[in-house]
């Protein structure tokens, strides 16, 4: 049986950047990521700020995208489910990048 959904966590540790606390960005790297693997979006991305860290997700037409930030961790938790045969890869690759440092 072919699967029906794709499905990608990843847990990215040691960062050091602002950007795991900037509630904006967050939510545009979201919305990019939904966009590099073809995801419809239902609504804008839903921010929840707590005293550890910021939660963002975003419901789209076949599956969903989720962060959890704890910037003063350095972690970000990506989670990210698309109708098959879609490649989460790619919206896991935007994060990634917008998340980690280039190489010097």
């Amino acid at each position: 049986m072919d699967p029906k959904f794709n499905h990608q966590v990843i847990e990215l540790a040691d960062l050091v950047s602002a950007r795991l606390s900037d509630v904006d960005g967050l939510s545009a790297m979201v919305v990019a990521a939904s966009g590099a693997v073809g995801m419809f979006a239902l609504g804008p991305p839903v921010v929840r700020e707590g005293p550890r860290g910021i939660a963002i997700g975003m419901l789209c037409r076949d599956g969903h995208i989720v962060l959890h930030t704890a910037p003063l961790e350095g972690v970000c938790f990506v989670d990210i489910v698309a109708r098959a045969p879609a490649n989460v890869g790619r919206g896991i690759e935007v994060i990634v990048r917008r998340l980690t440092p280039a190489a010097t």
